[in-house]
């Protein structure tokens, strides 16, 4: 059988052609109520599909968005920033398109040509980390917006993790327990913007409170991991004169490696050493021992927020436009690894 065609589903619900269509599309209130429900039976019937290109023709829109990503794909939160676009995207009868370009300018144009001539509505940007984008020579023709990551043009809406906020809370959480001696692990500097923010936001809190606060920065080597110069890092400072109390790290995966160097000096988490990571990864934070107190990177909220604000912008959600970066809140997530200090 080939495709139910508007034909079909008028002979059998026994109205016209036009009704059908107006019943389908939604387009005229006045028809009866029976009669409605008469065609839209027949089409469920018959396994009516409308047809995308000539509703697109009808109303100039195709309802498909796209997300253009870098290396967001390869990473294991991908799903959580996607789907939270994806599901707005879909509650509001839009098709969210996603395709990786490995950060290349030629495959990033190449794909972008190729979105704009099947008549995308509307983009969505994505970083896989807290990171400025750059666009190179594309100048985008139809509304955008960024996800994760900033654009440098303040015209357009981008929605980021607010870094800074989360390492303050973070290093608040262990000034209330009352630690005086906090170290911060963090990476070398690179194009991320969250490194940056999280010393600044940890500084802050420990200016304010008068206490000692030491930032290190691991020394990162191609034949180890993040998680392993982390674990160095935390080792020389856990065994010199004035060892730290408490922990901040820059990530999940380095606080594994600061639990692996207490543990390997014979200390307890959370009794002789506090520990807070920064991510909340999944199957990682919530199953380490002790279960990590992190920070947790919103990416199904900024995900949803950049779709919502896309799909205001083109007038298919209720709502009020935003420009410029909206930094999105990461929620301090309280689990086993962090208590008052020992008495040393």
């Amino acid at each position: 059988m080939g495709r139910v065609r508007l034909k079909d589903v008028a002979e059998k619900s026994g109205v016209s052609i036009g009704t059908v269509s107006r019943v389908l599309n939604n387009t005229d209130s006045r028809i009866a109520k029976d009669t409605v429900a008469r065609v839209q039976q027949a089409a469920r019937d018959l396994g009516y599909t409308p047809n995308a290109t000539a509703q697109s023709l009808r109303t100039s829109r195709s309802n498909m968005l796209a997300a253009l990503t870098d290396t967001i794909l390869t990473t294991p939160f991908a799903h959580q920033l996607l789907h939270g676009a994806q599901d707005v995207a879909w509650d509001s009868g839009y098709l969210l398109i996603t395709l990786g370009t490995e950060d290349k300018p030629d495959q990033r144009i190449r794909a972008y040509e190729t979105l704009v001539a099947h008549q995308i509505d509307g983009l969505l940007v994505g970083a896989m980390y807290h990171r400025p984008i750059d666009l190179g020579d594309i100048k985008p023709i139809v509304p955008m917006v960024c996800f994760n990551g900033v654009l440098a043009d303040p015209a357009y809406t981008s929605f980021a993790p607010d870094d800074r906020q989360g390492a303050v809370d973070a290093t608040e959480l262990l000034v209330r327990a009352g630690h005086r001696n906090i170290l911060h692990i963090t990476e070398k500097a690179t194009d991320g913007l969250a490194r940056d923010l999280r010393v600044d936001g940890f500084r802050t809190v420990t200016k304010a409170n008068g206490i000692q606060a030491t930032v290190v920065e691991t020394r990162e080597r191609s034949d180890r991991s993040r998680s392993q110069a982390a674990e160095e890092a935390a080792y020389k400072a856990l065994v010199g004169p004035n060892r730290p109390t408490a922990i901040f790290a820059f990530s999940d995966l380095m606080a594994l490696g600061v639990l692996r160097a207490a543990r390997s000096l014979g200390l307890s988490v959370p009794e002789d050493l506090s520990v807070i990571g920064y991510d909340d990864q999944e199957h990682v934070a919530n199953e380490s021992f002790p279960p990590l107190t992190t920070v947790r990177l919103p990416h199904a909220k900024i995900g949803a927020l950049a779709a919502r604000e896309l799909l205001v912008q083109l007038s298919a959600m209720p709502g009020q436009t935003h420009s410029g970066t909206i930094y999105v809140p990461c929620p301090l997530i309280v689990r086993d690894s962090v208590s008052s200090p020992p008495a040393l």
